[in-house]
């Protein structure tokens, strides 16, 4: 009885080992950026298409679109005996697209837990993006002029390729319209005011800092939903 026990033991073990050898390796952004940093050779690739791509991308990367015909063509003139690094938007095709590259025999795979969508969150290095075109650098004396000014101001902190900034901006927007004369908000793009966001250490994007009379209230960090958002216009009048 004790070897029958034994061997189920041993069998789980090796079928688990097996298991989790087959799977790529899914990592936080924090993780992701210090292993690529630590491999030698490695090999980066953004699974989304080419037009998000050109919107902004991971420095370096190499973009291999999961979806298009030749994918499976691409990744054989990939380096097999060295690290392969995916990401997409958010993780859906990054995973299918870490799945192939194992079948195919790449042993070393790590995927971008949250994609790069939680990768500008985190304020993180990119490539071939642009402050938008409307904004500019706000200075230190100018901020504090405006919040001299004016009882309430909340600072929404976004980026032109933060996909939850651009999903929330018709709320802000609306709410900004609703509230006027009552509540200012300044928009500050996180491309073109790096010294702002070093001055309140912001290093996650979206983040609405609230503002009365001159002393900051509070912080709110992420996607807030409309009626979070009217809250924040609201609490401090």
């Amino acid at each position: 009885m004790k070897n029958i026990i034994s061997k189920i033991i041993l069998f789980s073990i090796i079928y688990l080992g097996f298991f989790n050898f087959s799977k790529a390796q899914v990592l936080s952004v924090e993780d992701f950026e210090k292993k690529y940093s630590e491999s030698s050779g490695a090999q980066l690739i953004d699974v989304r298409t080419a037009g998000e791509y050109g919107g902004g991308h991971l420095p370096k990367a190499t973009n291999v679109d999961y979806r298009s015909a030749d994918f499976q063509e691409k990744i054989k003139s990939l380096d097999k005996t060295k690290p392969v690094f995916v990401y997409c938007l958010s993780g859906g095709r990054s995973a299918s697209a870490a799945e192939a590259l194992r079948k195919n025999g790449f042993s070393q795979v790590y995927d971008l837990q949250g994609g790069y969508l939680k990768w500008t969150t985190k304020m993180k290095p990119v490539e071939g993006t642009s402050a938008a075109k409307d904004s500019k650098a706000i200075t230190e004396a100018e901020l504090e002029t405006l919040l001299a000014q004016h009882s309430v101001v909340i600072l929404d902190f976004f980026a032109p390729w933060c996909g939850p900034c651009i999903k929330m901006m018709p709320a802000v927007e609306k709410l900004s319209e609703e509230y006027k004369g009552k509540v200012l908000i300044l928009k500050v793009d996180a491309d073109a005011n790096r010294a702002i966001l070093t001055k309140y250490h912001i290093d996650e994007i979206p983040t609405f800092l609230i503002f009365k009379d001159g002393t900051q209230k509070m912080r709110a960090i992420g996607y807030q939903e409309e009626s979070a958002l009217k809250k924040l216009f609201t609490q401090y009048l």
